[in-house]
Parts: structure tokens; C-alpha cells; sequence
């Protein structure tokens, strides 16, 4: 399939996506769409898929998906309970080859008062070994196909296309990158430069933070209707006794 991409007008678009919850959960989607040349090139290549390492590493992998203009689409999930898993995730989709390098998810602060950043880079920087790990670089001696690339002198921006997006809670501070309806993204590039992805946004619970004021309010305004109440206590038992005693006399 690879060499049918690299070698025609054949192109592969892979997106991957961080999405964050505010209580620190959420889940990485990547989504890989070859087009209809290399569905043609590559017939069987939705049955030849094998995806069981990914299913075992706690990966959701859907079935092949036919798209409008006769390429497929596979969609794959990983869900996480918090930053620190979001972060291992994370680095199994990139591997230490690239393309995320050392993008690291944070939060402090408060349930109700988070800071969230996210920090690393992204880069293409070893061409088309970007996308093998160092095991089959160990033993093919070199990235499938590379020097059927180099020999026809293609780019390999042609053929491929890749975007990281993410979404983090609260309101964005800062970012790098360009926001729009489903998040902040960046086109990762492929020539070997970098692409920082410094974010940060601050996710304040408002109705939490009411809801927590409202019960202190709630609180000492019974504390008072408590003390008013002895007080009136008081004050109708005084007033019978002296009464009582005006009575007596």
C-alpha cells in the first residue's frame, strides 16, 4: 500500500485528536483515511488490516469505513481517567520517532479553579522512518520505501497529511495554533521543522463554586435564625415571669 501512496497521486490523511473533560478524563481519537487510488491500488486492504496488538493495548478500532468519494476510514479510540494516562496514550500513537514529541498534558489548581497546558512539539524530522519504529528499522536497514521516494524525487507532503487537534476545558489563554469549532489544531508538518504546541486554558465551575457559596450562605444564615430564635425564647420567658410576678403582688 505504501508503495502505491508514494509512488502515484495516492494520499493518506491522518488526524489525531485530544479531547479533555474537566474532571481530568477523556480520550485520544486517531483517524486514518487512504484515498480512493490507494483502495484501488490495494483491493483487499480492508480485510488485510490487522489490529489486534491495538485492540490489546486497550485501543477501539473500527471496522473499515467506506467514505463518499470510495477511499476508507478507520477510527481509532483510547480513552483515559486522567492526565497521566492521557499522557501514555499519547506517546503510543507517536512512538519515539514522531511525529508528537514530548507533548505533555497538565493540570493544577482546584476542581473548581483548574490551569491545564499542554507542552511538546511537533515534527517530522526522518522522513518516511518517522512512521517505523527502531525494531524494523533494525531490521529492514532502512524505511520501507524510502528509496523508491527518493528515486522519484517526490514530496512526501504530497502524499500524506497530518493534524493534531485537541480541546481542552475552560477558556484557552494562550495557544500556538489555530481555533476553530472543534478545537485548536495544528497541520503537522513533514519537511522536518518544528511546530511548537504550548496551550493553556483555565476552567472555572461556576455552578460549583455558587453552589459551594450558597451552602456557607445557607449555613450561617441558619446559625442566625438559630440564635434569633433562642433569643426570642428568652425574651417570652422573661416576659411571663415578670408577669407572674406583677400578679403576685
Amino acid at each position: 500500500m505504501c508503495a502505491a501512496m508514494l509512488l502515484t497521486s495516492c494520499r493518506v490523511d491522518q488526524s489525531v485528536s485530544l479531547r479533555v473533560q474537566p474532571n481530568g478524563s477523556g480520550d485520544v481519537t486517531v483517524v486514518v483515511t487512504a484515498d480512493k487510488d490507494v483502495v484501488a491500488k490495494a483491493p483487499h486492504l480492508a480485510t488485510d488490516l490487522r489490529t489486534d496488538d491495538l485492540v490489546t493495548a486497550g485501543w477501539k478500532v473500527s471496522k473499515p469505513i467506506a467514505t463518499k468519494t470510495g477511499g476508507l476510514t478507520v477510527t481509532l479510540v483510547h480513552s483515559f481517567k486522567n492526565p497521566a494516562e492521557a499522557n501514555v496514550v499519547l506517546s503510543q500513537v507517536s512512538g519515539a520517532n514522531g511525529p508528537l514529541h514530548n507533548i505533555i498534558l497538565s493540570r493544577t489548581g482546584k476542581d473548581t479553579n483548574s490551569q491545564w497546558k499542554l507542552a511538546g512539539y511537533l515534527e517530522v524530522s526522518g522522513g518516511l522512518a518517522s512512521f517505523i519504529d527502531d525494531a524494523g528499522l533494525k531490521l529492514l536497514g532502512a524505511a520501507p520505501y524510502a528509496a523508491d521516494v527518493d528515486e522519484a524525487g517526490l514530496d512526501l507532503g504530497d502524499a500524506m497529511g497530518l493534524s493534531f487537534t485537541i480541546q481542552l476545558p475552560g477558556e484557552l489563554k494562550s495557544t500556538t495554533g489555530i481555533q476553530g469549532a472543534n478545537g485548536i489544531t495544528w497541520a503537522i508538518p513533514l519537511d522536518g521543522s518544528k511546530v511548537d504546541v504550548a496551550t493553556s486554558s483555565t476552567n472555572v465551575d461556576v455552578a460549583s463554586s455558587i453552589s459551594r457559596v450558597g451552602k456557607v450562605l445557607f449555613l450561617g444564615l441558619l446559625v442566625l435564625w438559630i440564635v434569633g430564635t433562642l433569643i426570642l425564647l428568652m425574651l417570652v420567658a422573661n416576659a411571663r415571669q415578670r408577669r407572674a410576678g406583677s400578679v403576685r403582688r
